[in-house]
């Protein structure tokens, strides 16, 4: 009985403390800034269509367009969307019919990123994190802090357990989203994946020859892969570093020190910036989400002094 009661205090004090409503009012707004960015850099190829070019069919329909039915794309349609996915990002990060504007980025994000993958004949991976973080948002009580909404309308405070669990929760997804991907790696690969003359070094040279040649006959090559591929010893060096952070990832969780988190987290960076470099793994933009492990509410209030020292104002006590 008294272990129950330890893993229901264990429980309470890991989902439900920590952050307060403006804390998630601030994470929705800056989660929302970080998108705007994402949104053009995922949906860049599909913009420079011709928004007036004819309609083709889809070769390789993305799976939801095979049940839903749509057989071919309309290229004024996609900018269209795009238009108003920026429009109702916008209108998320000023918590302007918060839930509402969310749903739209949603479905905005289904639509252009089936059209991308049924381009491409494959499916791409970096809006899982995002749409979680966004599903999150959609049934938390974000919309009530820092918002238009909260300027019009008269809402009860959001309590702590209420501002905690989307995040703690949107935490917990990240952390495991690296530790599964350990996971799939060996189930794909077996433990080969990590050796030096494994997936790693495959992946290296298509990666580094992927451009084709030029007119005059030459191979087109990344240099960098392409001579990284030919020191095994090396790859399994970094391949170990690899393995050893995705796994212990989960420990972001339990480390409060938020020096030592941003020094764990810039390890990450680098690595996402190492692998779009070697392997034009293209997941370069996705630290954006990592500030769901940060408390933004000091760190707002010095950009906001920073702000006011740049811009020659002083800092009102309402503010």
């Amino acid at each position: 009985m008294s272990s129950c009661k330890g893993l229901s205090r264990v429980w309470n004090q890991f989902f439900f403390t920590g952050f307060s409503g403006e804390s998630l009012g601030l994470l929705r707004m800056y989660i929302g800034c970080g998108l705007l960015v994402f949104h053009t850099w995922q949906f860049a190829t599909v913009l420079t269509l011709n928004p007036f070019g004819s309609m083709y069919y889809f070769l390789e329909p993305i799976w939801y367009f095979k049940v839903l039915g749509i057989q071919y794309h309309i290229p004024i349609l996609s900018f269209i969307t795009y238009v108003v996915l920026m429009a109702a990002t916008v209108a998320m990060i000023l918590g302007k019919w918060t839930r509402a504007s969310i749903m739209v980025i949603i479905l905005c994000i289904f639509y252009l990123k089936g059209v991308r993958d049924s381009f491409s004949g494959d499916v791409h991976h970096r809006y899982i994190i995002p749409m979680q973080i966004l599903f999150l948002f959609l049934l938390s009580k974000c919309g009530e802090v820092h918002s238009r909404d909260a300027s019009q309308h008269q809402f009860a405070p959001v309590q702590e357990w209420e501002a905690s669990w989307p995040i703690k929760t949107m935490q917990l997804y990240v952390a495991l989203f690296y530790f599964w991907s350990v996971i799939a790696k060996v189930r794909v690969s077996g433990w080969m994946w990590f050796a030096g003359e494994g997936r790693i070094q495959e992946v290296l040279i298509k990666r580094s020859v992927r451009w084709g040649v030029t007119g005059e006959g030459e191979l087109v090559k990344n240099s960098l892969s392409f001579e990284l591929a030919q020191h095994p010893e090396l790859i399994q060096i970094f391949s170990h570093m690899v393995l050893a952070f995705e796994l212990g990832f989960p420990l972001i969780l339990f480390i409060k020190s938020v020096k030592l988190r941003a020094f764990f987290l810039a390890g990450v960076i680098t690595f996402h910036i190492s692998t779009f470099i070697l392997m034009d793994v293209n997941f370069l933009l996705i630290p954006f989400v990592y500030l769901i492990f940060f408390d933004l509410v000091p760190i707002h209030a010095w950009l906001k002094v920073r702000a006011s020292q740049i811009f020659g104002r002083r800092p009102s006590i309402a503010n």
